[in-house]
């Protein structure tokens, strides 16, 4: 899904120039949901699963910044 999004965000910054961002904050959103869900009562199985989730959450955003930073603006680029 994150890799589905993110190159819908590349391919369409001709006709919103935001997307990309759109796309970190969206992420970021995510990031913070499941970080309130760590802080509350949970098995330590879920609470596992929703560590990883938030790893994985947090390096899908460094990329997106990254991507940002490079100014990739299409799928073929290198960067992406």
């Amino acid at each position: 899904m994150w890799c589905s999004d993110t190159e819908n965000s590349i391919s369409n910054q001709g006709a919103d120039p935001f997307a990309l961002q759109e796309c970190f904050d969206s992420n970021v959103v995510q990031i913070e949901a499941l970080t309130k869900l760590v802080c509350g009562e949970l098995t330590d199985l879920n609470r596992k699963v929703i560590v990883a989730l938030v790893t994985t959450d947090v390096h899908a955003r460094d990329i997106v910044e990254e991507l940002k930073v490079a100014n990739v603006q299409q799928v073929h680029d290198f960067n992406w």
